[in-house]
């Protein structure tokens, strides 16, 4: 992943009398030389700060599906997403000396399950015809970021209700004439119907939604048998035999275009590139967000401060937890099943995974909800090795940990996440235990 960093908001927080703590001061360490007394000390707060980080570009294309429709976020703002499709030329088989009537042209898809937003509001789209190829890019990838010129009248409009889960179809009828001219040139032998030539006649299509209406955003399929082009005609003879041809999509070069429309929140003043963002800035908040790529960036700016409350330190425990923000969260936006934490150099650059206590796995945040408070819902890290290791380094050698979503959940997904700094509404919380030597 392509990453910009830059600096984040710097929170206050000192050892010794700035921690609060529970000490037990009775335990004795040590062999017949030497005689050692030790203090265990617990505390929640460690200063953690938060900023907030943009990919600088997510892969869309080949996922094998269409998102479409727009969302809108309480606090950041209006998401939309647009699919862009080309197709492979159908081979038709109808003898050139039938005669042939057309039915129809219609764009035809299937639910894929996944939808973010109140689905019993209608979505409305509009499809139109592209006027430019769709191409790779050089590194064989298309992105959110990514789009292609097309015909500003669309070829036609729908309007439908969401229905995710079901066996239903999304299906718009497209106009006639080009149904016509479709069939026409395939019954003459036309040689642009080959497909050799296909998409220099047909680049494919656009589709987008409409602006005007829409609370929420659906996956749909696209393969041999979704977000196709059906062409309905029929054979006159005695039967008058209905016949389709279907023109199968370019799952390859298929992609999705996602728009983000800051207005009225908390990044408004930032353009939209601006791909790093401190907490202060976003009304102490830190963000994940697939389909657009926010992530967050943790660090820990004192944590060497507990080395000067006795001759020796060492970290027994250490647990994060995030809490996310309530009303930011609902049945409609239901929070990720899974955040990682990943270990970055002075660079951003990634080093190491904050694995499971086997150390084979990246750990996933545990989700400890509860239905009843929104504020007791949480994610739980064990960060004891991290914490461990990271103890005593300075300067170049200091990492910070990066809070992300899967990758298949930035690029096919619209998933979120909005939690607190440590100055925000449900703070995040490091605890620490750790065990202070003293020789006597």
């Amino acid at each position: 992943m392509k990453r910009s960093f830059s600096l984040l908001w710097i929170c206050l927080a000192m050892a010794g009398s700035l921690f609060q703590s529970c000490y037990d001061e009775s335990n004795e360490y040590g062999n017949n030389l030497v005689s050692s007394v030790f203090r265990n000390i617990s505390t929640d707060t460690s200063t953690v700060t938060v900023t907030a980080l943009l990919i600088d570009s997510l892969e869309t294309s080949g996922k094998g599906l269409a998102m479409l429709g727009e969302y809108t976020h309480p606090i950041w703002g209006k998401v939309s997403a647009s699919s862009y499709i080309s197709y492979n030329c159908p081979s038709y088989n109808t003898d050139i000396d039938e005669t042939v009537v057309l039915d129809s042209l219609v764009l035809s898809f299937r639910y894929q399950g996944y939808y973010i937003g109140d689905t019993l509001q209608p979505i409305g789209i509009s499809v139109h015809k592209l006027t430019e190829k769709i191409r790779l890019n050089d590194n064989d990838y298309l992105y959110n970021t990514s789009s292609f010129a097309y015909e500003p009248e669309a070829l036609a409009n729908h309007t439908f209700l969401p229905r995710p889960n079901s066996d239903e179809r999304v299906e718009v009828r497209l106009p006639d004439e080009m149904g016509q001219d479709f069939l026409t040139r395939f019954h003459k032998r036309d040689d642009q119907m080959t497909s050799e030539y296909f998409e220099d006649y047909f680049k494919g299509l656009v589709v987008m939604p409409d602006r005007t209406s829409g609370q929420s955003l659906v996956a749909l399929q696209v393969a041999d048998t979704s977000a196709t082009l059906v062409l309905h005609y029929h054979i006159i003879d005695e039967k008058e035999n209905e016949q389709e041809l279907t023109f199968a999509p370019n799952t390859t070069t298929q992609f999705n275009h996602i728009n983000h429309d800051r207005s009225g929140t908390v990044m408004e003043a930032y353009p939209a590139g601006q791909k790093e963002i401190p907490s202060t800035e976003l009304d102490n908040r830190g963000v994940l967000f697939g389909g657009l790529g926010w992530y967050s960036r943790l660090e820990f700016p004192y944590l060497n401060n507990i080395l000067m409350q006795g001759e020796k330190v060492t970290i027994e425990s250490a647990y994060l937890k995030i809490y996310p923000e309530p009303g930011t969260f609902s049945a409609t936006n239901a929070l990720p099943d899974s955040i990682y934490l990943y270990i970055a150099d002075e660079n951003n650059v990634i080093t190491d995974a904050v694995t499971d206590y086997l150390g084979e796995e990246v750990q996933s945040g545990t989700l400890i909800k509860n239905d009843t408070y929104d504020e007791d819902t949480y994610y739980y890290f064990d960060v004891t090795d991290f914490m461990q290791q990271e103890l005593g380094t300075f300067g170049m050698y200091k990492h910070n940990l990066q809070l992300v979503f899967p990758e298949n959940v930035y690029t096919t997904t619209f998933r979120n996440l909005t939690f607190s700094d440590q100055q925000g509404r449900a703070p995040i919380v490091l605890q620490l235990i750790y065990k202070v030597y003293e020789s006597y």
